[in-house]
């Protein structure tokens, strides 16, 4: 009997493996950060173009194709999972999914495949009541679309706006509206712009194309937006003492992290044999350049800050680099870049939303 039992256990195990349907491909953090990266010019390109909020066209191809490890992603360079339908007249490919073998869109090119998500969305009656909605309103066109029967997953708006939100990807949003030369406002984002306001913007943006700028130098980590740079100090009673038993110097804690508080006339190298840390691990710590040394009361961590705080959203101020916040919230700066999408030559500005953590 247990003999038998494993027979059609490993019968069953041996169909799924082998069975041309459209499965749900496994996928990580890091694929969904590379995905983003790898697609998030076109989907702004198609948001300029159709008025598509990009961060849901790229939380859509998340979600559906399993960042692009689907068969029909694979395969048919479907990321969006759009069936023949009566009116399609090019390549199709062939999925169980609701139904067996059902008839599927196939592109030759991932490209492809968002342009007509776009027009599948823009000339289809069904998703009209999307194109009423406020273009920054990435939770109600998630609904929306759940609603106007885009997909049968219950969950599917909701998984939707978690993506958007867990990733920051709604900042894609914001950065194509800059583009276009659209005021975005930098209060929380239940303020939405007018949408006659972004139509008109789009439109006279298309008929009236901007001359290409000359290239601007990139901001570094230590570049702000605008305004003198700021320096991120403390005074000893802003923060409990520390313990550290290696320092000849008083320590402080931020972020589970300990520091020192730099003095006129400080280095690196200066510090590096009070606290019994190289100068070059000093900043490294500090997300300092090689070059780079302290400025009177600023903090100096002896430790590696941590990857993650308490605080979820940091609004950037005028003044503030990213190394700044850094900084400030004792989070290393590589995290920050990872949280929002970011690198060294980022620029940033004020109002900007910068997570802190997942």
């Amino acid at each position: 009997m247990n003999r038998r039992l494993v027979r059609v256990c490993f019968l069953w195990l041996l169909i799924a493996m082998v069975w041309p349907g459209r499965v749900s491909a496994q996928y990580t953090e890091k694929d969904i950060y590379a995905y983003i990266d790898q697609f998030k010019d076109v989907a702004m390109q198609k948001m300029a173009e159709y008025k598509i909020p990009a961060s849901i066209t790229i939380a859509q191809g998340i979600f559906e194709s399993a960042c692009g490890k689907s068969r029909l992603a694979v395969d048919g360079n479907n990321h969006f999972g759009i069936k023949c339908h009566a009116d399609w007249e090019g390549d199709t490919i062939l999925i169980d999914d609701d139904e067996l073998q059902e008839c599927f869109r196939k592109y030759t090119d991932v490209s492809e495949s968002y342009t007509d998500h776009s027009l599948f969305l823009t000339k289809r009656s069904r998703y009209a009541n999307l194109f009423k909605l406020d273009i920054l309103d990435y939770p109600a066109w998630a609904r929306t679309l759940k609603q106007d029967g885009y997909a049968t997953n219950p969950q599917y708006a909701d998984r939707l706006i978690s993506l958007i939100e867990r990733f920051n990807i709604a900042r894609l949003d914001t950065l194509c509206l800059r583009q276009q030369g659209i005021e975005v406002p930098v209060a929380p984002v239940a303020q939405y712009i007018p949408r006659q306001q972004l139509e008109k913007a789009f439109d006279n943006n298309q008929q009236n194309p901007a001359k290409p700028e000359k290239p601007k130098t990139p901001a570094s980590t230590d570049k702000p937006a605008t305004g003198q740079m700021k320096v991120f100090t403390a005074i000893g009673s802003d923060y409990p003492a520390g313990n550290s038993p290696f320092s000849y110097r008083k320590v402080f804690e931020n972020n589970h992290t300990f520091f020192i508080i730099a003095q006129s006339g400080d280095t690196y190298e200066k510090i590096a044999g009070d606290v019994q840390v190289s100068s070059e691990n000093l900043r490294k710590f500090n997300d300092v350049l090689d070059n780079g040394q302290p400025v009177e009361n600023e903090i100096v961590y002896i430790e590696a800050k941590g990857k993650t705080c308490n605080t979820r959203i940091h609004i950037v101020q005028t003044g503030e680099t990213l190394r700044y916040i850094a900084q400030r919230y004792g989070v290393q700066l590589r995290y920050l870049f990872k949280y929002n999408m970011m690198d060294e030559n980022t620029i940033i500005h004020p109002g900007d939303q910068i997570l802190l953590r997942h």
